[in-house]
């Protein structure tokens, strides 16, 4: 059975194919000039149709672009299927980014077809945007802030290097590609744990749940605390195929700027607080010392016809507390404008004893329970100031009692009073079994005319005199709950004079 030849295509149809296709093609003798060439190819070389076949290819494309082709001609005609592409920058003509083919012909060695694509607005296209994309990480590499972005598929397109020094992540993970799994089990494995997660959960269920929490986060702004302090804003945007644009900004600095700030208008306030404490024990000094006056001289000629009677001895209590009031309104008032103690040696036993003396009304029905260490140390400082801050506590717990419902049938009011050397420090600590200071409250009750006592019953100011006659001698003041319920103040001052550091209440 004989097999019959394929017939060979018509000359006019191969052409009209050839000016089909939109691409440059021709067929090229071996001696470098053209057999036949589509119309694109005429377009390309800016000639007549017509015109092409027989003309060299160097007279069509340029010397130069002919050159740039040649060795690939001849790879060609030797039976090879050539395939490059790159830039021409013929002289006096435009730069051009070409591809090109050369086929040999499947009959015989003497031509080749040569197939060209001038790809020169997709390569600037392209070369454009790696510009653009070189010169967005140039500035993301030049800021401070942290920037990374994630694709639809959880990896990473792109991370700065502040995002990384941010979270001490290594360089290989800014590798484009990398899978957002990977950020995460390398913070998992150096235990930086949120505080909502378990540490003792699996580790793949933690980097599982804290993808699909990312890729889900919703455009906005939010605040981190690092383990070591810092306070990180993660601001997210979302485009619109699923890519997260973050960024990252390390607020530490500001924030204790604000707080900073914070405490400077606070203690503004109390600056103006204590010159209003001031004007007021102005005037209060103002009206009481002439009253005091009187009682005093008259405290002074009963004590003298008293004198070698029963009624002495009480006559000299009345002239000792006349005095004593009057060198307590000066000390007040010296506190308020801040002026410096005085600087002796005092006996705190005793002036535990004064301080109590002037408490004797208040104390009607309470309880006290005494526990003063023997022996103290002296301290240096003004003994009519500090009965002033032992007063005050002692009837501050007193009016505390005094307003306090009964618990129980057995419960009795009681304030204990307590002295003791505790390391370079002499800690006073007086308590009540009433009801207690809320924590909310524990700092706040220092503030000038705050008060939690009824109208009328209270002004505010007694604890923040004994705040500032503390601090005036070196030491603190602090509220702390007891267990079964009520409030002790704490009293720190120094010992000796060795004692500087101020001290620290837990």
């Amino acid at each position: 059975m004989s097999s019959t030849p394929a017939p060979r295509p018509d000359a006019a149809l191969l052409a009209g194919v050839l000016d089909a296709v939109p691409a440059p093609v021709c067929l090229v003798a071996r001696d470098r000039r053209i057999l036949h060439a589509n119309r694109a190819f005429a377009d390309f070389a800016q000639a007549p149709a017509a015109a092409i076949p027989g003309q060299p290819l160097a007279e069509l494309l340029g010397p130069h672009l002919a050159a740039w082709l040649d060795p690939s001609a001849d790879r060609a005609l030797a039976g090879e299927v050539v395939q490059a592409e790159g830039w021409t920058d013929a002289p006096g003509q435009p730069r051009r980014f070409l591809a090109w083919t050369l086929a040999p012909q499947p009959d015989h060695r003497e031509a080749f077809a040569l197939f060209l694509r001038d790809l020169t607005a997709e390569r600037q296209r392209e070369e454009a945007a790696e510009t653009s994309r070189q010169q967005l990480r140039a500035i993301l590499e030049g800021v401070a802030d942290g920037v990374n972005i994630v694709g639809p598929d959880a990896r990473l397109v792109l991370a700065n290097a502040g995002f990384l020094a941010m979270y001490d992540f290594p360089p290989h993970l800014a590798a484009p590609g990398t899978p957002v799994a990977d950020f995460i089990r390398n913070r998992l494995r150096r235990a930086d744990l949120r505080p909502e997660e378990d540490p003792c959960a699996p580790e793949e269920a933690l980097v599982l749940a804290r993808v699909a929490e990312i890729m889900a986060r919703p455009p906005g702004r939010q605040e981190e605390t690092r383990p070591d302090g810092r306070v990180i804003e993660l601001r997210t945007a979302r485009l619109e195929d699923g890519t997260l644009v973050n960024t990252y900004s390390d607020l530490t600095l500001r924030r204790e700027a604000e707080r900073a700030r914070a405490a400077s208008r606070e203690a503004l306030r109390r600056h103006e607080r204590l010159s209003a404490i001031a004007s007021l024990l102005a005037g209060v000094a103002h009206e009481i010392n002439n009253p005091l006056a009187v009682v005093a001289a008259q405290s002074l000629l009963l004590a003298e016809e008293a004198e070698g009677t029963a009624l002495a001895a009480r006559a000299e209590k009345v002239r000792l507390a006349a005095e004593r009031c009057g060198r307590i309104v000066a000390s007040l008032l010296a506190s308020a404008r801040q002026k410096p103690p005085k600087r002796e040696w005092v006996d705190l036993a005793q002036v535990v004893e004064t301080g109590l003396d002037l408490t004797e009304l208040a104390r009607a029905g309470v309880e006290l329970v005494r526990e003063v260490a023997a022996p103290l140390p002296p301290i240096r400082g003004d003994a009519d100031q500090l009965a002033h801050l032992v007063a005050n506590l002692v009837g501050n717990a007193c009016a505390a009692l005094a307003g306090h419902a009964p618990p129980s049938r057995d419960w009795r009011p009681r304030v204990r009073l307590a002295v003791r050397v505790v390391a370079a420090w002499v800690e006073l600590r007086v308590a009540d079994n009433g009801p207690g200071i809320p924590e909310a409250l524990r700092e706040r009750v220092f503030d000038p005319f705050f008060t939690t006592k009824p109208d009328g019953e209270g002004t505010g100011v007694g604890l923040a005199l004994c705040r500032t006659i503390a601090q005036a001698h070196g030491g603190s003041i602090a509220v702390e709950a007891l267990p079964g319920g009520g409030a002790v103040l704490v009293v720190r001052l120094p010992g000796n004079e060795a004692a500087r550091a101020k001290p620290r209440h837990p």
